[in-house]
């Protein structure tokens, strides 16, 4: 079952309180969930909204990992849905939303920190996975993934 929503890039005051519900309740409030690349000129914000309200995000951030040869990396981050839309293809929609952005950028490549339990949806949007499981400290044990851009995405 898909549902509508309206996907659109966002501003990240719009993002920090489903990003406090979802990714980051240990930090002391939803003001709190802003990380140092937010603002940068080259970062942008995904966001799906329901009826008004964020259900979704993700932000992209222009970010070279060393173990990528390809020069123009950006990493996705933040990537979170709320409870009441998981499973019905609005996470698969931002990271699409995204990726349509990077290749107008002509962005060769994508990598995420993926949290484990999140792997299968990366792997059905076509990332692989780099590398052995490593621990986020208060988050928990991921996987480095990534997917290769403007192959005629």
């Amino acid at each position: 079952m898909k549902i509508e929503v309206d996907i659109r890039k966002a501003q990240v005051d719009e993002l920090k309180a489903l990003r406090f519900k979802v990714l980051w309740p240990h930090l002391e409030n939803a003001q709190a969930c802003e990380i140092e690349p937010d603002g940068d000129d080259t970062t942008f914000h995904m966001a799906a909204f329901r009826k008004g309200q964020n259900v979704g995000t993700a932000t992209f951030i222009l970010q070279k990992n060393d173990k990528f040869p390809t020069k123009y990396q950006y990493r996705l981050r933040a990537m979170a849905t709320d409870p009441s839309v998981r499973g019905l293809g609005v996470g698969a929609l931002l990271v699409q939303k995204g990726i349509e952005e990077l290749n107008q950028r002509n962005v060769d490549l994508l990598w995420c920190d993926a949290r484990l339990i999140a792997t299968g949806f990366y792997e059905k949007l076509d990332f692989k996975i780099k590398g052995q499981v490593y621990t986020v400290p208060k988050i928990g044990p991921h996987k480095l993934m990534y997917k290769e851009l403007k192959k005629g995405m």
